[in-house]
């Protein structure tokens, strides 16, 4: 069994929020609510979405997994009512108000043996121990986030300070009953942490005419606030249309029924997802058969990582049922117009994309992607979608890059 103290400190604790530093004039303080906008019109989000992934053919140990048969649910009087969101906060434009500063911060890095201080911006890699054995996600591999006393994880961060830059570190804290390990919360914990590199950041006065210039947002903090504002009220509107999507696949797991997930089937989607997260660092840090066992086990008890797998392959099997009843065809032409956001999660340029097309032995999961992506389109079309925030918008799906994951094949 792997344990702290056998010195393999790497990554994935669960990261830290950050600080946010609030100017002197005061944001925004009315809630603001955003009234829900046609995907046509929303901006893409950033941050790719984990793609739900086919069904493997065969299990770890090479026995052949049979599909659930599953009858393709009825896309008539298909209709979802979004649940009117939290407001924004004031509170809300100031955390990225100083995400702002931190962009425009002056920053310099810190020598190797250079002390961190809070407020750095650090690079670092962690793995998290409790009651024994390695935390589920908690291996971590290049991970940024700013030292803050509000961190995620209570404690980390102040943790940290002093530690020199090059070298590591045993935290120790108690994992907060928020914590996404349902079993681990409220459990004394140990996070190994290499401090790979930090930077000092000197952060800009919140209110010098030079800064507010910078930012191009009108031209005074109480303009900027507005305009930050109003950023965020675009985003929100944007997450009702990606929540939308996801009752209405909701709703496509209901009409499809009871479907029996064989047990091997959800071991093999979490398998695949603990493959491409955790084990490539394991791997570097030297873990052996064992541990990498212990690991994988870590992810394969975890109930919340289970209930994930389980409705994505629900999905997925009902996508799939769906293509083959309504004889969905990805043309040439829809693989063109859906390609650069099917790519999305592999972190693909356009370019690289089209080249993957062009190999053979690379085609097919791009190809996967997209076929999931115009099932989602083909649904999304079928769906009324009734916001209790705000008037009904017209049918249609999310922004491309948070549309899913390919139906199996």
């Amino acid at each position: 069994m792997s344990n702290p103290s056998d010195g393999k400190a790497g990554t994935k604790g669960q990261s830290p929020g950050s600080s946010k530093a609030a100017p002197t004039q005061q944001a925004r303080k009315q809630p603001i609510k955003p009234e829900p906008k046609p995907p046509q019109q929303a901006q893409k989000k950033k941050e790719p979405v984990e793609q739900r992934q086919a069904p493997p053919p065969a299990s770890a140990s090479g026995r052949q997994l049979v599909l659930p048969v599953v009858r393709a649910p009825s896309l008539d009087d298909l209709h979802v009512t979004v649940p009117a969101p939290e407001d924004i906060t004031e509170q809300d434009v100031l955390e990225r108000f100083h995400e702002l500063m931190l962009e425009y911060a002056r920053k310099r890095e810190r020598a190797p043996g250079e002390p961190v201080r809070m407020g750095d911006l650090v690079l670092l890699e962690t793995l998290g121990y409790a009651e024994g054995r390695l935390i589920p996600f908690s291996a971590r591999s290049e991970l940024e986030l700013e030292l803050d006393a509000q961190a995620f994880l209570p404690g980390f961060s102040e943790a940290l300070v002093g530690t020199p830059v090059g070298e590591n570190r045993e935290v120790e804290l108690t994992l907060p009953e928020d914590y996404p390990v349902e079993d681990l919360r409220g459990v004394k914990a140990t996070f190994l942490v290499d401090v790979l590199g930090a930077q000092e950041v000197t952060l800009p006065d919140p209110e010098s005419q030079e800064f507010i210039q910078e930012l191009e947002r009108g031209q005074t903090v109480d303009k900027v606030m507005e305009s930050i504002a109003d950023d965020l009220e675009e985003e929100l509107a944007e997450e009702l249309w990606l929540e939308a999507r996801e009752l209405v696949m909701d709703e496509l797991v209901r009409r499809t029924g009871e479907v029996s997930l064989p047990p091997e089937l959800v071991d093999e989607e979490i398998r695949r997802r603990w493959e491409e997260g955790e084990l490539p660092l394991l791997r570097a840090k030297d873990f052996d058969a064992d541990e990498l066992k212990e690991s994988l086990d870590g992810w394969l008890g975890d109930a919340s990582t289970r209930r994930e797998a389980e409705r994505s392959l629900r999905i997925a099997l009902a996508l799939r049922a769906i293509v083959e009843r309504d004889k969905l065809q990805l043309t040439p032409e829809k693989l063109e117009a859906l390609v650069d956001d099917a790519v999305e999660p592999f972190g693909l340029s356009p370019e690289e994309a089209r080249q993957a097309l062009a190999d053979p032995q690379t085609a097919g999961p791009i190809r996967d992607a997209a076929m999931h992506l115009l099932a989602v389109d083909h649904v999304m079309e079928h769906a009324r979608v009734e916001f209790e925030s705000g008037p009904e918008p017209s049918p249609g799906r999310p922004a491309a890059d948070e549309a899913g994951a390919p139906a199996p094949g």
